[in-house]
């Protein structure tokens, strides 16, 4: 601030009057001087905050390889160091992580119930008129989703009471669903409400908490009675929403939360998408608080975030398709914001909701067909991804370890998993989140 004060003062119209040539040349040039010491002093600075950055990470790691070692060591108190601890603090002070992995194998266990303890997002709400329906898988069992008279959704099991066919291969009658079998007609509660042909009996089916919220649909499969307050998902201020989109995959919702919360895949998975042409960086680190599932990738312009229980939240700064620009999101002019729900059908699939956001370029949200070639991008981005899950899921359930070896950039997606691992054994207080 003192140096740009100074250069206003000796290019001062006023001044230039009685000062000489030689005298401005002087001056300028000494200010020059001053302000390549102050960019060297800046230069400096910056090193000196990432040099405490990176000792910060390496804590952390130390603190992050911790856990993992309580993960497996849960249950036993010991007073005095064994010969294994005294040569894993050694390796410490040597300066070497001792490697720990995640148990991670073997075919997908049905699902924990404290997992169902959520709020799900299961559809968006521009794809439920008031005359459709939408099936869809959660937990293992058939839903289907859809308006009632008043036009608030309603989920009720995918299965009539009578002789167990499919409801949503009906239709839907005066906010009723109707059953293409026999015509049985079921409310949004789940109550019969018609029976043609026959005398009306009290017949209720299955339904679930059902809600509606910043146009996603939301359920509460749970036991437990439901939250009072849904998560905010819509993207940040100024940004605008220009697609969303649904697709059924055929892999666990664990593997692929693992893959999503991973970027250094990028320029080796990627290579005829979005990560065409990036260079491999000579190391690749995801920053976050001591305690969080929040962060930002760098050398990547990626903020990125795991929201319980199942969706990833992350917003990208560039400069044009395809390309990166800056150390962080905020020196990046335009962005990218996208939303990934990665709802559990079943073991073996997923029901991904993908949402994505730009600060830029309102004029795409009316050129027609482009929710099209969104959806055609995206496949291709997942499909570089499925070829190389599918193959994990499968090496997974014949007992190979996913997570046989994490390293410093796995930090997100080993604290996934710590977290869902704390949950499902009922921990009172779950790992890196703020206490209730």
């Amino acid at each position: 601030m003192l140096l740009h004060e100074k250069v206003v003062e000796v290019l001062n119209p006023l001044a230039r009057d009685y000062k000489s040539i030689g005298t401005m040349k002087k001056e300028l040039a000494e200010l020059q001087e001053d302000l390549a010491q102050a960019h060297r002093q800046v230069h400096i600075s910056e090193a000196r905050v990432a040099t405490a950055l990176d000792k910060l990470a390496y804590m952390e790691a130390l603190v992050n390889d911790r856990l993992l070692q309580d993960r497996h060591t849960s249950g036993t108190d010991q007073t005095c160091a064994s010969p294994s601890t005294s040569k894993q603090s050694l390796d410490i002070v040597k300066g070497k992580l001792p490697r720990k992995s995640l148990n991670v194998s073997g075919p997908v266990q049905p699902y924990n119930t404290r997992l169902k303890n959520f709020w799900f997002p299961v559809a968006f709400s521009t794809d439920l008129k008031d005359d459709t329906m939408v099936p869809f898988d959660c937990f293992e069992e058939p839903w289907v989703i859809f308006r009632g008279k008043d036009g608030i959704p309603g989920c009720v099991q995918n299965t009539c009471a009578h002789r167990a066919c499919p409801l949503h291969l009906g239709s839907v009658n005066e906010g009723r669903i109707q059953c293409p079998y026999h015509g049985w007609e079921y409310s949004t509660d789940g109550k019969c409400e018609k029976m043609p042909s026959t005398q009306l009996r009290n017949v209720k089916i299955k339904s679930l908490p059902c809600f509606e919220q910043e146009g996603m649909i939301w359920i509460w499969p749970g036991d437990e009675p439901p939250t009072a307050t849904i998560p905010c998902l819509l993207p940040p201020s100024g940004f605008e929403i220009h697609a969303e989109i649904v697709m059924e995959l055929p892999i666990e919702h664990g593997l692929l939360l693992d893959n999503l919360l991973d970027l250094a895949h990028a320029p080796f998975t990627h290579t005829s998408t979005f990560a065409k042409g990036w260079s491999v960086p000579s190391l690749v680190k995801f920053l976050t608080p001591a305690s969080g599932l929040q962060g930002y990738w760098d050398p990547y312009p990626i903020d990125m975030e795991f929201r319980p229980p199942c969706m990833v939240l992350s917003t990208i700064g560039i400069s044009k398709p395809g390309k990166l620009e800056g150390q962080n999101t905020r020196q990046c002019a335009t962005h990218l914001h996208q939303l990934h729900v990665c709802l559990p059908s079943s073991r073996k699939k997923t029901r991904l909701l993908y949402r994505m956001s730009l600060d830029f370029a309102s004029v795409l949200k009316h050129v027609p067909f482009m929710q099209y070639l969104w959806r055609h991008f995206a496949e291709q981005v997942l499909n570089e991804d499925l070829r190389l899950v599918l193959g994990q899921q499968e090496r997974m359930n014949n007992g190979a370890n996913v997570w046989n070896l994490p390293v410093g950039y796995d930090k997100l997606g080993v604290r996934y998993r710590l977290w869902r691992d704390a949950l499902e054994k009922g921990a009172k207080q779950l790992p890196f989140m703020k206490p209730m």
